[in-house]
């Protein structure tokens, strides 16, 4: 009889759970724009596996603006040497049902000098989900031009793109996947596929997804899932152009995420649907500092017996989403509400992305909208406010005063287009939080995170602006 010694279990254990516990990366993207005094401000977005280690998230860790540990670095490839940061982030959303955390983080850095101003910034680590095509290692690379731009004599900035961790496709049927790109210069973006010559772009995933198509200057993705079932890579590089018949980019940025195609007993036409919502695919928001951007996004089920399950979002920092509720009467409608009151840290355009998800796995085809966060405030107005509209509470924040006047308001409140399912108290510390049935609850604002402890709402703002 042949006799195994324990040594040989306990080492074959620990090579599982680290095979296990390593394949956790679920992509990213990198981008970058000039700062003051001579630096640039870096900025990354990162998605892992929910239950692996420093990467677990939820409705807490949102709101309380804790910052995850992450893992790895960032690190100077090519014009500089070193670390350049840690890879910690806020976590900014989340997937129960898939199984991921996404979050974003920035830092300033002051590339050291270089004969030509060209710099290379690279994170690597292992390993991927277990893949169809390629796996193990990652790899985002992105180049840096710190040159002064012969059309305006300023510093680019790189463009910006975000796409939800995973990607859902249902096995024999068609898809165009169109990536969100933005450029604050307005130059001509267009992506490619990642390569591993002559500068490693993308480790063990470079061109992964076999038989797609991607049309570089429009930056759609099409696929027919009519290959092998299971998981896929895919990682692409954003690139910036003055003029349309340049060849050679401003900048190039990272842009990775997974592909997974699964068998459905559904027709191809079953999957979720984005009705027409205030937040549309391609359209721009301008948001004043320190004011609420507040909307409402309803999903459709794809059939009959079919039902929303989660609406998934990649959103900026300090965002946060309402939890899942009916909508309407035709039993297939259910809609999230989103806030976000932005800092001064955050001036500049951001990307706002999200697919809703049904029972079955099926996703919506993703709308993203571009967010910009203009530098100017808008003043309060406190003479002769509408009090009536204000809900007023004990003196402990903690009751209403007058209970039977609550559900009168939040009705008409969630009865506006766009509805508004959030409303001012007597409190400061408390918000009013409505529901779509015009209960009311008494919320408590998050220390130092959005809240909607402010005198106007988004509404009101929009009527003082254009007053």
């Amino acid at each position: 009889m042949m006799y195994i010694s324990s040594t040989f279990w306990f080492t074959l254990m620990i090579l599982y759970l680290h095979v296990v516990e390593s394949t956790h990366f679920r992509g990213g993207f990198i981008s970058w724009k000039p700062s003051e005094n001579n630096q640039i401000e870096i900025n990354y977005r990162v998605a892992f596996r929910r239950s692996a280690n420093s990467h677990m998230c939820d409705e807490n860790t949102i709101d309380n603006g804790t910052i995850n540990s992450g893992e790895g670095a960032l690190q100077c490839l090519k014009g500089c040497s070193g670390t350049i940061t840690t890879m910690s982030y806020y976590c900014t959303d989340f997937s129960d049902t898939e199984e991921w955390t996404t979050g974003t983080n920035s830092v300033k850095y002051n590339p050291s000098a270089s004969s030509d101003n060209l710099y290379h910034l690279g994170f690597t680590s292992c390993c991927w989900i277990n893949l169809v095509e390629g796996g193990s290692n990652w790899m985002m690379r992105t180049t840096v031009d710190l040159n002064k731009r012969k059309d305006n004599g300023k510093i680019n900035s790189s463009p910006i793109s975000a796409m939800q961790p995973i990607v859902r496709f249902n096995y024999g049927c068609d898809y165009t996947l169109k990536i969100p790109v933005s450029d604050d210069d307005g130059d001509v973006v267009r992506c490619r596929w990642s390569t591993k010559t002559p500068n490693d772009e993308c480790g063990g995933v470079c061109k992964t997804l076999s038989g797609s198509y991607l049309d570089e200057s429009s930056c759609v993705l099409s696929y027919n899932a009519t290959s092998v079932i299971g998981w896929y890579a895919v990682a692409l590089q954003i690139e910036d152009f003055q003029k349309s018949s340049d060849t050679v980019p401003l900048s190039s940025v990272p842009l990775q995420f997974l592909v997974v195609v699964a068998r459905s007993s559904e027709p191809c036409a079953s999957r979720p649907v984005l009705p027409p919502n205030i937040i549309t695919d391609g359209s721009v928001h301008h948001i004043p500092v320190n004011t609420i951007f507040n909307e409402s996004i309803v999903a459709r089920s794809g059939g009959e017996t079919l039902r929303v399950k989660a609406v998934d979002t990649v959103s900026p920092i300090g965002m946060i989403k309402s939890e899942l509720l009916p909508y309407g009467s035709t039993g297939r409608e259910w809609f999230v509400t989103v806030t976000w009151k932005p800092t001064k840290s955050q001036i500049g355009t951001h990307l706002f992305c999200f697919t809703a998800v049904d029972n079955i796995g099926q996703s919506s085809d993703q709308t993203c909208a571009t967010l910009v966060v203009d530098d100017h405030e808008v003043k309060q107005v406190t003479d002769n406010l509408d009090y009536d509209a204000v809900i007023v509470l004990n003196p402990s924040c903690n009751a209403f005063k007058t209970p039977e006047e609550v559900r009168t308001k939040c009705n008409d409140a969630v009865a506006a287009i766009p509805p508004l399912f959030y409303l001012e108290s007597s409190c400061p510390s408390h918000f009013i939080q409505c529901n779509e049935l015009g209960t009311g609850y008494i919320m408590p604002c998050a220390p130092g995170k959005i809240d909607m402890c402010t005198r106007r709402i988004l509404q009101d703002l929009i009527f003082l602006l254009g007053m």
